[in-house]
């Protein structure tokens, strides 16, 4: 088992307790939304250069999966726009502040919005709305989160996990270019992919302020 692997069954073990009320809500794989197809065209065939290019890091590359679930992959976060977004409670269903990628960060697999809970109407993007799910390290509040991975022939599944998602590499796969997850603490890795696009820069933030802890 290598070391992605490990980390993607740690990140899952915490995930599991926030999202499995929620899983059972997607029925399975819908047509695409009207609008959302010119939205999948624009991403899902970047290399991972070009998603990098485009403002969207995975900085340490973390794998989330649960095997009673299915997987989210490998979130590679918009800085700008999680800052746009998060924080006003807004989802701009054009520019989602998270993209999913493959295990091996090879390909595209799906884009994710996230939106803090202000009292607001349940956000939506492409007339889906959001799911408000409760807090977690990183964010101890509840927030909203949409996920939509793309299938074949033009169907979206709209669920925090796909099960047809795997955190699972070839023994001749590596890690994409984000970088190495070598050295670096277990729950610092969980916490950065549970907090997802909008907590990421806070426990960065936070864990530069003290000293540094095996956690």
């Amino acid at each position: 088992m290598n070391r992605h692997r490990i980390i993607a069954l740690g990140v899952s073990t915490l995930l599991l307790v926030a999202l499995t009320p929620f899983a059972a809500l997607a029925a399975g794989p819908i047509d695409a939304p009207e609008g959302f197809a010119e939205l999948r065209a624009r991403f899902q065939d970047l290399t991972p250069e070009e998603v990098r290019a485009a403002g969207y890091i995975a900085e340490p590359p973390v794998c989330v999966s649960e095997p009673d679930l299915g997987g989210m992959g490998v979130h590679a976060v918009n800085g700008q726009l999680v800052g746009a977004q998060f924080q006003a409670g807004t989802m701009d269903p054009e520019n989602p502040p998270v993209v999913l990628l493959s295990a091996d960060m090879s390909r595209v697999v799906g884009v994710e919005w996230e939106a803090a809970d202000l009292g607001q109407s349940t956000p939506e993007a492409f007339g889906q709305p959001a799911l408000l799910l409760p807090g977690h390290p990183g964010i101890p509040e509840p927030h909203y989160m949409l996920h939509a991975y793309f299938r074949p022939n033009g169907k979206v599944l709209l669920s925090p996990f796909d099960p047809e998602l795997s955190c699972e590499l070839p023994d001749s796969a590596t890690v994409g270019s984000a970088g190495s997850s070598e050295g670096a603490p277990l729950l610092v890795f969980a916490l950065l992919a549970m907090a997802g696009a909008a907590g990421a820069s806070m426990v960065l933030r936070q864990r530069s302020r003290r000293p540094a802890s095996p956690a």
